[in-house]
């Protein structure tokens, strides 16, 4: 399982980092010939955006690897082992069902629209879409190795200062 996870870490950080990069490239060239060659290039924005719903959904996913997704974990701490354990349990079962919800309409919307045109670009405006399926994708997997973790007592106690 490790062998997995480790990949699917390098795919996200490279997926990251050549949508962070190509963003910076894309805005730097849309404002060189905006206000240096007072030439304006019809697809930067459209790109730019793209990377940016990309950037988040993935994103969204690297910060529940590296559980830095704000939570609430005072009233949890309060509570004696087993019923904390069970909280936790319960929270991450309910979080791996709202991240398969989430899946199932972004999908489904995703596919729905894929005959619209992004009219700079002249590709589906399912390449913006599909940033979300994929992005839960990836959350689905780090929130059930956690869930997995739990279940085997590998998980550290809540901190007290958060």
């Amino acid at each position: 399982m490790t062998v997995f996870f480790r990949a699917l870490d390098r795919v996200l950080e490279t997926l990251l980092v050549m949508a962070l990069g190509s963003m910076c490239i894309v805005v730097a060239l849309g404002i060189f010939f905006r206000f240096v060659l007072n030439d304006s290039l019809s697809w930067a924005d459209e790109v730019a955006m793209l990377l940016l719903v990309w950037m988040t959904f993935l994103g969204a996913a690297l910060a529940m690897r590296d559980k830095a997704h704000y939570t609430f974990s005072y009233f949890v701490r309060t509570l004696n082992g087993k019923t904390q354990r069970f909280v936790r349990v319960l929270g991450s079962l309910l979080t791996m069902a709202m991240i398969l919800g989430l899946l199932y309409w972004s999908t489904k919307v995703t596919l729905e629209i894929r005959d619209w045109v992004m009219p700079a670009l002249g590709i589906s405006r399912a390449f913006a879409y599909g940033a979300c399926p994929v992005g839960t994708l990836f959350l689905f997997f780090y929130a059930l190795r956690d869930f997995i973790r739990l279940c085997q007592n590998q998980t550290a106690p809540l901190e007290q200062n958060k």
